[in-house]
């Protein structure tokens, strides 16, 4: 991959882009949001050049859903061999699972996992469409005392028959609960009352397990896919969850239903004390810039040269830009959206002044600053620049490339 110059690099404004999608477009009013998928919106040449090869995100999505739990389980596997030390735990990283856009300290992934979802649990991620809410694609993990046993897929293509089974109540299609119903949280209850046969049906040694239904908007795992920071994708997902309640928005991008306990309390907190809490849980507080999957941006390009550009565009103009600290994550003040008016009165997230972050001062290539950096600084610590001696490993999973003597 070569890195944009950022004199190549031009920002579209705000109205422009919102100008070029359809008001029918049901996901539009969501995407300012959606700060990062805006800028990359921003970035490229047109609307067309991100909504005509949308199909080529849906379809990376599962490899890239696949690529990461399959990389997390056989890093779990390593780890419950003693293959992996105690002292190399703490610095290695894995997507969590839960949802797999989120990274996870593997030393931290057992408990945190049963704390927050209990001993034996399903999750079904159902996903709306961003254009006309149909639902299209779904697919299940089943944790198992905090290790993920069992993956599986639905698409809409390949087993029809499942999308056309009908609410018992309602009696509306599967795929047609999203069109006919326009609250997400009311969408998941009614996606669990038929997903759960089939869960029964596909595992019945899990019957009794806790079972969520996960629905999600492209624009929101877009968003979360497209951040470096580990910091800022944890306020992300809460901006997701509570676009309605705190933004006013018509719906949640993203939501489970229903809301394990533990996250139900803690999504009613406020977004940066949400922030430290959850990266406490699930990093321990440290920076990470998150992991790309080159094998799933190289296909990407090969399929896809528009949707690929789309994201060099994006990861050139955030690293040029320079990343910021997780401090400075905390005091972010975000856009604004009038619901009275049904508009966006102010655009982006806007951080504080200060030091950032800049992959070159760091000795790293363009690849390596997207293969995922663990770094030793939290929301606590007070630095003016950001060296490589800060750096603790490098990579994901198996592949980590660790900086520091395994006994300091």
């Amino acid at each position: 991959m070569e890195i944009y110059d950022l004199k190549e690099l031009k920002l579209r404004k705000p109205g422009e882009v919102l100008a070029e999608i359809p008001d029918s477009y049901y996901s539009k009013r969501f995407i300012p949001l959606a700060d990062n998928l805006f800028t990359a919106l921003r970035l490229s040449d047109s609307w067309n050049q991100y909504v005509n090869e949308r199909l080529i995100g849906e379809e990376s999505l599962e490899t890239i859903i696949r690529t990461r739990i399959d990389e997390s389980m056989e890093t779990d596997k390593a780890i419950r061999a003693k293959r992996i030390s105690k002292k190399r735990m703490q610095e290695t990283v894995c997507f969590w699972g839960y949802p797999p856009m989120l990274p996870i300290r593997m030393d931290m992934a057992r408990l945190s996992t049963t704390m927050i979802y209990g001993p034996s649990v399903d999750i079904s991620f159902a996903y709306l469409s961003d254009e006309d809410r149909d639902l299209s694609f779904i697919f299940n993990i089943h944790v198992e005392e905090s290790e993920m046993k069992d993956l599986w897929f639905i698409s809409k293509e390949e087993e029809p028959e499942i999308y056309n089974r009908r609410h018992m109540k309602l009696g509306i299609r599967l795929a047609d609960l999203g069109k006919k119903i326009k609250d997400n949280v009311e969408v998941a209850k009614r996606i669990k009352d038929i997903l759960i046969d089939i869960r029964n049906e596909r595992t019945p040694q899990w019957t009794q397990s806790a079972y969520y239904i996960a629905v999600f908007f492209m624009v929101g795992v877009i968003n979360i896919t497209l951040e470096l920071s580990n910091w800022n994708s944890m306020g992300m997902t809460w901006d997701g969850v509570n676009a309605a309640d705190r933004y006013g928005l018509p719906n949640c991008t993203f939501t489970y239903e229903p809301l394990p306990p533990i996250l139900n309390m803690m999504f009613q907190l406020e977004r940066p004390m949400w922030i430290e809490r959850l990266t406490s849980a699930l990093m321990n507080n440290q920076l990470y810039w998150s992991h790309s999957e080159m094998s799933t941006l190289e296909e990407m390009k090969q399929r896809s040269y528009d949707f690929y550009d789309i994201f060099l565009r994006f990861y050139s103009w955030q690293l040029h830009k320079g990343i910021v600290l997780p401090s400075q994550t905390l005091k972010a003040i975000p856009p604004v959206y009038d619901n009275t008016k049904n508009e966006w009165t102010k655009y982006g997230f806007e951080y504080p002044a200060g030091p950032r972050i800049h992959f070159r001062d760091l000795g790293l290539t363009f690849e390596e600053a997207l293969s995922g950096v663990l770094f030793d600084i939290t929301h606590k610590s007070k630095i003016e620049q950001v060296t490589r001696d800060n750096i603790v490993s490098i990579g994901n999973g198996l592949k980590t490339k660790y900086l520091r003597p395994e006994e300091e």
